[in-house]
C-alpha cells in the first residue's frame, strides 16, 4: 500500500473545529481507526507482524490497536516489544570504542529468530523482559501462547530491518511502518512538519512520562533524528502497509502545553531561538481544551489525559 503524504490545511482544519469540534475529532479519529482495520483486514494467512517506525509515531498504541482487531476476528494476538531482546548492557556491541545501543545489533537477533520459530512450530513461546535501570534481560519472563494460527506482533524500531526477518517466507511476514506522514501548512505553505508534529508530541510526553525537561529532549533530538535517518528510515520501503498517525486536531489539543513548556527554556540557553521558533509555529492554531480528547484515542500516548 501506498504512503499518504496528504497535509492539512491549518485554515481549514481551524473552520471545521470552530464549527463542530466533536464532529472533527471523531472523524480525525474515525480516519485513524479504519487504517488499522485495513492492517487487520490485509493481514491474511501471515502471522508475524513487524511493525516499526520513528520516535513519537505511536507504535505502542497503534501496535495494541491492531492487536485488540485481530483479537475481534476470533484470533489469538499478542504484542511483544523488541526492547526486551536487548543484550545486556555489558554484552553491547562495541562501535568507534563505546557501547552502542541503537544499533540493530544491540537487540539478540539469535532469540528474536529462535522465538519467532517457536511460535510459528509450537504456537507458544517463553518471552525475555528487559530490565533498563538494570541493563539485564531475564530470558523466561512470561509465556505466550497463540495457538495453531494464532498472530504475534513484534513492534520496535529495528522491526523492518532484514536481519529480524531473516529466513522467515514471506507468506509468513506482514511489515507495518508507522509515523505521522501529514504536514499542516497555510495557502501551500508548511508550518509544522510531520516530523515537528512528532518533536511537539515528544516535548509533551516527556514532560509528565518521563519527568524530562524540554531542553533535555531538545539535546537528544538531534540525535534521534540523525538514528532515524540512519537505522529506521531506510527500510520503510520494505513495508507492507503504511500507517499515518497524524490527527488532523492534535497541534490544537497539544498547543497549551507544549507553548508552556518551551516557554520555561532560559533565554541564555543553546536552544532558546529553536523553542522560540516553535512557539511561533504554534501560534497559528487555536487551543482546544483536552476534555475533547477521546479516552481511546493514540494521542492519549502523549497527553496526560488526567492533568
Amino acid at each position: 500500500m501506498k504512503r499518504s503524504h496528504s497535509s492539512y490545511s491549518i485554515i481549514s482544519v481551524s473552520k471545521r473545529l470552530k464549527e463542530n469540534a466533536e464532529k472533527e475529532i471523531a472523524n480525525a479519529e474515525k480516519k485513524y481507526l479504519s487504517q488499522i482495520k485495513k492492517a487487520a483486514y490485509f493481514l491474511g494467512s501471515r502471522r508475524i507482524i513487524l511493525i516499526s517506525g520513528p520516535s513519537a509515531s505511536g507504535k505502542t498504541t497503534s501496535a495494541n490497536k491492531i492487536c485488540e482487531a485481530i483479537r475481534k476476528t476470533g484470533k489469538k494476538c499478542e504484542v511483544v516489544s523488541l526492547d526486551d531482546f536487548y543484550h545486556n548492557r555489558e554484552h553491547l556491541p562495541i562501535v568507534n570504542g563505546k557501547p552502542n545501543a541503537e544499533i540493530v545489533d544491540a537487540l539478540s537477533v539469535s532469540l528474536i529468530h529462535k522465538t519467532m520459530d517457536n511460535l510459528l512450530r509450537d504456537g507458544c513461546s517463553y518471552m525475555p523482559k528487559y530490565d533498563f535501570m538494570l541493563g539485564k534481560r531475564t530470558n523466561d519472563a512470561s509465556f505466550v501462547d497463540i495457538g495453531s494460527d494464532g498472530i504475534i506482533i513484534f513492534e520496535g524500531i529495528h522491526a523492518l530491518n532484514p536481519k529480524i526477518n531473516r529466513g522467515l517466507d514471506h507468506d509468513t511476514v506482514f511489515k507495518i511502518y508507522i509515523s505521522p506522514h501529514s504536514d499542516f501548512s497555510i495557502c501551500g505553505k508548511k508550518i509544522l512538519t510531520k516530523r515537528e508534529v512528532r518533536f511537539i508530541r515528544r516535548v509533551v510526553r516527556d514532560s509528565w512520562a518521563r519527568n524530562t525537561d524540554p531542553e533535555t529532549t531538545m539535546n537528544m533530538w538531534a540525535d534521534v533524528c540523525e538514528g532515524e535517518d540512519t537505522l529506521i528510515r531506510p527500510f520503510a520501503s520494505l513495508a507492507d502497509m503504511y500507517i499515518n498517525t497524524t490527527h488532523s486536531y492534535e497541534p490544537f489539543i497539544l498547543k497549551d502545553t507544549a507553548v508552556s513548556l518551551l516557554r520555561d527554556i532560559d533565554p541564555d540557553s543553546e536552544h532558546y531561538a529553536d523553542a522560540c521558533a516553535y512557539v511561533a509555529k504554534l501560534e497559528h492554531f487555536f487551543s482546544i481544551p483536552k476534555l475533547f480528547l477521546p479516552e481511546k484515542s493514540l494521542l492519549n500516548e502523549f497527553i496526560n489525559f488526567g492533568k
